[in-house]
């Protein structure tokens, strides 16, 4: 059975990234899975401000896409890229969310955020593990 794997890249992490990609590229190989890349633009596109622009939604978006796309061109061969996906809205609820939608068999994603590495589980990291429909890999990057 090929895994379907959901790998949420924070795009201002730049050497979690690259540790959290790696690995998801290896054990996707491993399993003979196939990665699905999120982006969530972490960002309350519900708020009235923000409605009264209309174009700061997709320009967000599509500016994370492009750079997600770029670094999947980098990173991950193309044969191992089922979807690369672009959301907004609280990380670990996107995460989730998406998790769910796609009925994924494991979430690997970084244990925290550059900086943080005193803490065992980032945030985002921790509320994905007791929430996700599925198994949660934690890749600590330093």
């Amino acid at each position: 059975m090929t895994k379907r794997i959901l790998v949420p890249v924070d795009l201002h992490q730049e050497s979690d990234r690259a540790s959290l990609l790696e690995e998801a590229v290896t054990y996707a190989k491993a399993v003979d899975g196939k990665l699905i890349l999120l982006n969530v633009v972490d960002i309350d596109f519900d708020s009235a401000m923000v409605d009264r622009f209309s174009d700061v939604k997709s320009e967000y978006a599509n500016a994370a896409r492009k750079k997600l796309q770029d670094v999947a061109e980098r990173r991950v061969p193309k044969e191992l890229i089922e979807d690369i996906k672009v959301s907004s809205g609280r990380s670990y609820s996107k995460v989730i969310d998406t998790a769910t939608e796609l009925s994924v068999d494991l979430i690997m994603m970084a244990a925290h955020k550059e900086g943080m590495a005193e803490y065992l589980l980032g945030m985002t990291a921790a509320r994905v593990v007791r929430h996700a429909p599925c198994s949660v890999m934690v890749i600590r990057t330093s």
